[in-house]
């Protein structure tokens, strides 16, 4: 039923708004009924009713202009925007692609890092047994023990 509004103004006074009028006119209903109604209807999970920013106004979701001129221009004012809500995702994209490159290399350079510390630890725990092999034995459980 209002998938076809044209183009109306909304006011906060709903006294004045055309949008709550029209509502009210085609439901036959009252004025708190119709705010909640418009209040569905616009919603964005329903997309019933969508707010024109150019003209600020509330249209039905399928409405079209009557003129073709302006036709072609609200259509192409639709992907203009749909052209660059795609063109910031694509820039989203791009810097995510690029953080997760550079994470993936600090991880892997990490990697190997961690790879030579641990064999270089294992030469030094070595040399640390060996070297507690000649000294306190009670020194060397406490090591093990830290160690296990």
């Amino acid at each position: 039923m209002f998938r076809l509004m044209p183009p109306l103004h909304h006011d906060a006074d709903p006294n004045r708004s055309q949008v709550v009028a029209h509502i009210m006119a085609n439901m036959q209903c009252d004025i708190g009924r119709a705010i909640a109604a418009f209040a569905s209807m616009r919603n964005p999970k329903s997309r019933v009713l969508v707010y024109d920013h150019i003209h600020r106004m509330w249209k039905g979701c399928d409405w079209q202009p009557s003129d073709e001129d302006s036709a072609k221009g609200m259509v192409l004012s639709e992907l203009r925007a749909l052209q660059r809500r795609v063109a910031a995702m694509d820039s989203e994209l791009r810097k995510a692609t690029k953080e997760i490159k550079r994470l993936s290399k600090k991880s892997s350079t990490n990697r190997s890092k961690d790879d030579s510390d641990d064999s270089s630890d294992g030469y030094w725990t070595d040399e640390l047994k060996k070297a507690l092999g000649t000294e306190d034995s009670s020194l060397k459980s406490m090591i093990n023990q830290a160690w296990s």
